[in-house]
């Protein structure tokens, strides 16, 4: 019998070993067979075991060189099941398995980098689906709403592309090793069709980083004074008034709509990111 190894500190390993859980997760993804699934980070496989009974296609994307030829060689015969050996925030998902926009991403994914894969996934084009299982505190922030204490920059980066629900939570309990907070497991579904093009959405998000960087500011200060924007006050006094918004409000109080709107009116599209 092959010895399993240590979970790995530097991959954020953690292992989902509850198998009632696991059925619960694998239950709320939307994909019969041969739909196309992307799983991140399959681990050992224990979502992957059951999707793979489903007879979805999957693409396994694994780090870690050892669980990667293990996957590999436990599915070599079955030619629905695809190892990916590398990491997805140097990969381009949507060009692993083709039918981007009819695929449903998984995963179990490491707290570290949970922010990161979540906006990769969230730039056009769009999966059909992602049901993934994060830190508790996290799944609080992406579905927090205006005004409340967990509002942010996450909650409306996510929001402005997709719709968030959860699914289940998921007790550290669950885990192997237990790591030091609970999780959840929940779902984004992106928007169809897209609310933002690729330039529109960066120009949200510097906006965004902007005014939650200076979150206990008012919003008249932070577009005039903050050094990504420098807006003439003026010029954003006249913007904010036309929208029915308040010079004096703070950027817990606007919602996703606000700051579409917002940098639509106030950032000329030559000067968006490129790169998100």
């Amino acid at each position: 019998m092959q010895q399993r190894r240590r979970a790995k500190r530097s991959l954020g390993q953690n292992f989902l070993v509850d198998p009632n859980l696991q059925r619960k997760i694998v239950g709320a993804v939307r994909a019969g067979r041969d739909d196309p699934v992307l799983e991140i980070g399959p681990g050992r496989g224990a979502l992957t075991a059951h999707l793979a009974e489903r007879g979805v296609r999957l693409n396994l994307v694994e780090l870690d060189d050892h669980l990667a030829a293990e996957l590999a060689a436990r599915y070599r015969e079955d030619p629905r099941v695809r190892v990916v050996h590398g990491d997805i925030l140097s990969l381009d998902p949507a060009a692993l398995g083709g039918e981007w926009a009819r695929t449903t991403v998984v995963g179990n994914i490491p707290y570290n980098i949970t922010t990161p894969i979540i906006f990769r996934l969230l730039r056009l084009p769009y999966p059909r689906d992602i049901v993934l299982t994060v830190q508790a505190e996290v799944a609080a922030r992406i579905l927090a709403g205006p005004g409340t204490r967990t509002y942010g920059a996450l909650s409306v980066g996510v929001g402005l592309h997709a719709r968030a629900s959860r699914i289940c939570k998921v007790p550290r309990t669950a885990f192997r090793p237990v790591p030091r907070v609970d999780s959840e497991a929940m779902r984004i579904t992106p928007h169809s069709p897209p609310r933002l093009t690729r330039s529109a959405a960066a120009r949200v998000r510097s906006l965004t980083r902007a005014a939650f960087s200076w979150r206990r500011k008012q919003l008249g200060t932070i577009l005039a004074r903050h050094p990504d924007l420098r807006c003439p006050r003026d010029r954003s006094e006249a913007v904010l008034a036309d929208l029915g918004l308040s010079s004096t409000v703070r950027p817990e109080r606007l919602s996703p709509e606000d700051f579409m709107a917002l940098a639509e009116a106030l950032l000329p599209e030559d000067g968006a990111d490129p790169r998100l």
